[in-house]
């Protein structure tokens, strides 16, 4: 999981957000072309955000909210540069862990996949359910992992 070269921590100060949202704004609005308005939400003033460290440098980053429905994990992007090295995968085991922690009782996680990367939630356990859908211009499907 996390080497002594990378580290995940849970995002709480005014600067780890912005490093946060400075991930998002590279990998969903420059790269995949999404409006910042649709990018950013008055749900990043509740989820708890996450951010993965290569050496000291913030590359990825994830967050997650309690719903109704159960863990919501969102937002899990990865800098260009960093990809392929299991990033996404560490954030997504960091959210299991803490979510684990702060409520117990549930287990039901979900998510909306973008289908190009419906492999890795796959990987992770989760699997889909429903239609695939359009989400920010982009085709996602709703994917589902009970932890019990």
């Amino acid at each position: 999981m996390e080497s002594k070269k990378n580290r995940i921590i849970q995002a709480i100060s005014p600067e780890e957000i912005e490093q946060v949202f400075a991930i998002r704004t590279e990998v969903f609005v420059k790269e995949q072309k999404c409006l910042p308005s649709e990018e950013f939400d008055a749900l990043d003033a509740v989820a708890k955000h996450f951010l993965l460290f290569e050496e000291d440098v913030p590359v990825a980053t994830g967050r997650y909210r309690k719903t109704e429905k159960g863990i919501k994990v969102e937002r899990i992007a990865t800098l260009d540069s960093a990809r392929g090295k299991g990033y996404a995968s560490q954030i997504i085991h960091r959210i299991f862990a803490e979510s684990a922690k702060v409520y117990p009782n549930c287990t039901h996680y979900y998510l909306h996949a973008q289908v190009s990367v419906m492999p890795l939630y796959a990987s992770l356990g989760f699997t889909p359910y429903g239609d695939t859908f359009i989400e920010a211009d982009i085709e996602h499907q709703a994917m589902e992992l009970d932890s019990r």
